[in-house]
């Protein structure tokens, strides 16, 4: 009951919470949360109404240009598969909604088109690039010009970065921010002990806008400054960033240039392995990716 009295008070007054000690609650003005559940996809007036769907993002048809903003995290790669975790929660939620609610009706949250690298189910790279593609295509057309589509992403892999630049090229998007974010904490179970990066890349993506040039300089010395300039930021919050957050940042940096460099050539309709190839050599091209595989941040 406390819990749910502090989630319906946050509603009516949400919040922002200052850092430094001590801690202090900003109040958003004239801000409340809450929405009215509708059945159809809402008219722009009713600014009030909330549509919920469980269906394939690939599959999904939306309205041309309705869309104020697309915000996501998955995409997932290969680290985790959540869908698998899910199922022990899933059985007893399905006890409860699978008579009123379809989408529990299924015996697994398991699917074959599910959208990660996940080797013993047969689902290899290409499977993840060319439906992450038809996701970003399919939510790209419902997106207002120049309005943000943006998403949360890390790996210690640069092979896993390959897909979301071919996706972005193909639904025709161009990042142009990429911000450091405090991720998964470093005590979680799966990453504990592995040196794994624990900062995600937030992706800021857009159709058409102003972007500055000097964030385009492809030199590795201004690469260099970029992820230094991101380290120490994350420094004055007060964390302390390690090698593979280092190069996890790097990654999204190259995949934003690789995206602004390749997008006034790029062809969606040749074979996925092929654009994955072309995606890497762009990489290779602005900075040597044997440094960043091998050596870390050791060159940042």
């Amino acid at each position: 009951m406390i819990e749910r009295d502090f989630d319906v008070a946050y509603c009516e007054r949400p919040f922002e919470i200052t850092l430094g000690r001590p801690k202090r609650r900003v109040f958003i003005s004239g801000e409340q949360i809450g929405a009215r559940l509708v059945s159809d996809f809402p008219q722009p007036e009713d600014a009030k109404a909330a549509y919920l769907q469980a269906a394939s993002a690939e599959r999904l048809t939306l309205p041309r240009a309705s869309l104020d903003a697309v915000l996501t995290d998955p995409p997932y790669f290969a680290n985790v598969q959540y869908a698998e975790l899910m199922d022990f929660c899933y059985v007893w939620l399905r006890r409860h909604l699978g008579d009123e609610v379809p989408a529990f009706r299924l015996a697994s949250t398991r699917a074959e088109e599910e959208l990660t690298v996940n080797l013993t189910e047969g689902r290899d790279i290409t499977h993840f690039t060319a439906g992450l593609s038809r996701v970003f295509a399919t939510f790209t057309q419902a997106l207002k010009p120049g309005r943000p589509f943006a998403f949360t992403y890390h790996h210690n892999d640069v092979q896993a970065y390959l897909p979301i630049a071919v996706a972005l090229l193909d639904a025709g998007l161009a990042c142009t921010a990429t911000l450091p974010c405090p991720a998964e904490m470093g005590a979680s179970i799966h990453i504990n002990g592995t040196q794994s990066s624990v900062m995600d890349t937030i992706f800021v993506c857009r159709t058409t806008g102003t972007i500055q040039a000097s964030q385009f300089d492809t030199s590795q010395e201004s690469l260099e400054r970029m992820v230094q300039a991101d380290l120490e930021k994350l420094q004055m919050a007060g964390l302390t960033p390690t090698a593979g957050d280092a190069r996890c940042l790097m990654f999204g940096h190259l995949v934003r240039l690789a995206v602004w460099h390749l997008r006034s050539t790029w062809r969606d309709d040749v074979p996925v392995a092929d654009k994955l190839e072309q995606v890497k050599m762009a990489l290779q091209r602005i900075y040597p990716l044997d440094l960043l595989q091998t050596s870390g941040a050791r060159h940042l």
